[in-house]
């Protein structure tokens, strides 16, 4: 199912976090035009990651919700800060193998969620269950589409999921080397190969977690 494979749902939890408080801006010393990662053709800032992390725990505190082994921390932007950057080599490998984005398709599988989730207003707190934020939710949507779009193009019809996972994670690598990633030192080491991050130097305070 969609919903399952994009948001990945579990039960939800819910958990006391009224004491949470939600940081809109920079710290010190960090400013809009500071990024967490440079690539060839592009880069995140650091303003873009602070964004989705205090929108993501925003979430958390207005629905209530915390998934179940849910990321806090240094833990929740790095992650968050990976998962980015592999969308950002996503997108890129679509552009490669001429895969264009049909907003429609993007729009109706929204739809889809929505539905499956039980209606527009289950979408907060499953999105907060799922660790997504809502401004993020139409990119996650590309990334599925263009994930499954690429499978035609890396493997034969008949590879099985693990072939294909495998050949994905080796196209991503490829891209990421050819992009020359390279992180923030605060953030930690861009590891092609696995397409992770080496939590080297941690965050060093660039972000603010604001469940700390």
């Amino acid at each position: 199912m969609i919903l399952e494979r994009i948001m990945k749902l579990r039960k939800t939890k819910a958990v006391r976090i009224g004491a949470l408080l939600v940081v809109g801006a920079i710290l010190a010393g960090c400013v809009n035009s500071s990024s967490a990662a440079n690539m060839k053709h592009g880069s995140i800032s650091i303003s873009n990651l602070q964004s989705t992390i205090n929108a993501i725990v925003a979430e958390r505190i207005e629905t209530n919700t915390m998934p179940e082994n849910g990321l806090t921390g240094e833990n929740l932007v790095r992650a968050q800060l990976r998962l980015k950057i592999i969308s950002f080599l996503l997108h890129r490998g679509a552009s490669e193998k001429g895969i264009v984005i049909n907003p429609a398709e993007v729009a109706a599988n929204r739809e889809q969620i929505i539905t499956q989730i039980g209606g527009e207003a289950a979408l907060p707190a499953a999105l907060a269950n799922a660790s997504i934020a809502a401004s993020d939710l139409d990119r996650y949507i590309e990334d599925i589409i263009i994930q499954d779009s690429l499978r035609a193009k890396l493997v034969a019809p008949t590879a099985s999921d693990q072939d294909f996972s495998m050949a994905l994670q080796n196209y991503v690598s490829e891209i990421g080397a050819r992009e020359n990633v390279k992180l923030n030192p605060r953030y930690g080491v861009w590891v092609t190969a696995t397409s992770d991050i080496n939590p080297v130097d941690a965050t060093n305070g660039a972000v603010a977690d604001p469940a700390n």
